[in-house]
């Protein structure tokens, strides 16, 4: 199901299950809460500051967290994080560092071309590029009018009344197509939903988006990076967390096995959408200042439905749009992946639906969602597509390890309410893309966030 790692890292798990289970606590300077890339970065600026005695503790089986992969139809596919969103800062020229290690560990992708795409409605191919030019163009100028107004102190607004202060109020399917491709395809929420200051925070990346295609898989950075620190004492794997006791002098940390760590220091790297639903049991319990934070900002879902067909039908295009007639965000963007720099004769494609949609698409069966997504392919395509040999999608709301895909900023939050997001509390301190005071729902925000709050620990602990 996943990529492979290097002998080394591929016996961590067994040997380090058996070791630190022998005894019934476990006691550490420093316990780092979940193997996604933000704890591996963190524990890994530990152990840079000779800090060796730490514990990572990861509920599944291998490190990544929602640097998720699938075997699909004889291919290595990403579920979670696909993109290296943008190769460098545009303002520093200060280079991405996902991309610095992508190309250390010659890490295999493609650049993502959103001119090359083709539009249709329910009668087919349909010619309305204008549109989404002019939806683009308006996105753009909210950006900058975001900055201005974040500079003036101006009260926020949602994204969709900055655009309708810049003359851009969607009513036709075409629209609210080109709407959606220009917004919720990033953000994985509304414009009406969503700060149109909180949009504009870490929008300084360039606009290479960098589609991994590497069939390691993109979770190799974390596990290559975990490689230099990695030991038979320190990951403890298909651990879940189920309570954590913290205070001003230790946090201790309760596992669904019984096990208990006692640490000096912590760092929490759940994802937004485990705390807001209270599947981790935190006592005492959070301040009214955190929980007013952590309910405020929201955890969006992006899900992408995999088909592999017994032939290409389709057009040589890296994207293609719907625009349903009754629907804003119904089954609207296609990608294939049988295309030159992807995986060319695989006859993969695929769709993505966000947030509401993709909340219905998890709570109906799959035979539902299938036949769905075949009404929509005759639309656009004909009524000779063919069945699909195989097909998948992953349920990241209804997973108890991550509640979601990432975070959004939503409207009316402010950077005080942010800053109590990731804010420690006693020796607890948390890490992760939610947390990035730059890069929210990015990537390389949780490595950033991984970074700081890796080297903040450290210090308390020298």
């Amino acid at each position: 199901m996943r990529a492979k790692q290097n002998i080394h890292l591929g016996l961590v798990p067994l040997i380090c299950f058996l070791h630190l289970c022998s005894a019934q606590v476990i006691r550490t300077k420093v316990a780092v809460l979940g193997g996604g890339m933000a704890g591996v970065i963190s524990a890994r600026t530990l152990s840079e500051n000779g800090i060796s005695d730490f514990v990572i503790i990861e509920a599944e089986s291998v490190l990544g967290g929602r640097m998720k992969q699938a075997q699909f139809g004889g291919y290595m596919i990403e579920l979670g994080a696909n993109w290296i969103q943008g190769t460098r800062n545009k303002e520093t020229g200060k280079e991405n560092p996902l991309w610095t290690l992508a190309k250390k560990y010659k890490l295999k992708s493609t650049l993502s071309d959103f001119e090359s795409v083709l539009t249709y409605d329910q009668n087919g191919l349909t010619d309305y590029s204008d549109v989404l030019e002019q939806a683009f163009d308006k996105y753009d100028q909210v950006m900058e009018d975001a900055e201005l107004r974040e500079e003036r102190k101006l009260k926020d607004l949602s994204f969709a009344q900055g655009l309708s202060l810049r003359g851009w109020t969607p009513r036709t399917s075409y629209e609210k197509l080109a709407d959606w491709f220009a917004f919720d395809f990033e953000f994985a929420d509304t414009p009406s939903a969503s700060s149109m200051i909180g949009a504009a925070i870490g929008d300084d990346m360039s606009d290479d988006n960098r589609f991994v295609t590497d069939q390691r898989g993109f979770a190799l950075l974390v596990r290559e990076e975990a490689n230099k620190f990695a030991t038979r004492n320190n990951i403890l794997y298909k651990s879940t967390v189920t309570k954590v006791t913290y205070s001003k002098s230790s946090v201790n940390i309760t596992l669904k096995s019984g096990l208990m760590i006692v640490a000096d220091y912590a760092i929490c790297t759940f994802s937004l959408g485990v705390l807001q639903h209270n599947d981790v049991q935190f006592i005492p319990q959070f301040p009214a200042w955190k929980q007013e934070s952590i309910s405020t900002f929201k955890m969006a879902t992006y899900t992408k439905i995999f088909l592999q067909f017994p032939y290409k039908f389709w057009n040589s295009k890296q994207f293609s749009l719907y625009a349903d007639p009754y629907r804003r965000g119904y089954y609207p963007a296609w990608q294939s992946l049988s295309e030159i720099g992807f995986f060319p004769g695989s006859n993969i494609l695929f769709v993505t639906v966000v947030t509401d949609q993709a909340y219905i698409v998890e709570a109906q069966s799959n035979n539902q969602t299938l036949m769905e997504i075949m009404a929509v392919l005759k639309s656009m395509y004909g009524q000779t597509v063919p069945k699909p040999n195989n097909s998948y999608y992953y349920r990241w709301t209804d997973d108890p390890l991550y509640r979601g895909s990432y975070s959004n900023w939503p409207v009316g939050a402010s950077r005080c309410q942010h800053g109590n997001l990731r804010r420690s509390i006693g020796r607890l301190h948390f890490a992760g893309e939610a947390y990035s005071e730059e890069y929210g729902a990015y990537a390389h925000g949780a490595y950033m966030s991984g970074l700081e709050t890796g080297q903040k620990v450290a210090d308390y602990v020298l």
